[in-house]
């Protein structure tokens, strides 16, 4: 179809496949069913709105209500949250107690 080729695995066999919410057209690729659009913008998250999330994380609002308020989408919120999960180091068991016997 007019040269166009998947940006995942670089096969020419792509058809459309409906249009995103943006009203661009969507495109999927016969070989590896990846979807994507041409020319798709992604606007980046200020530092200062990052750092905004994260004093709002700990003010016990819902995630939604944070998406909301900030004007993030959820699966970006999504993203940052497992971000933060990776980075901090946590262990669900405590260190070995010996125990003296009676």
């Amino acid at each position: 179809m007019n040269g166009l080729e998947c940006p995942q695995c670089g096969a020419a066999r792509i058809v459309k496949n409906g249009h995103a919410h943006t009203g661009k057209q969507r495109y999927l690729c016969r070989i590896c069913t990846h979807q994507f659009t041409l020319h798709h913008r992604r606007t980046r998250i200020s530092p200062d709105t990052i750092a905004l999330v994260d004093r709002l994380l700990s003010e016990r609002l819902s995630h939604r209500g944070i998406c909301r308020a900030v004007g993030v989408s959820r699966s970006w919120f999504r993203r940052h949250l497992q971000a933060l999960t990776n980075t901090v180091p946590h262990s669900l068991d405590p260190e070995p107690q010996s125990f003296p016997k009676v």
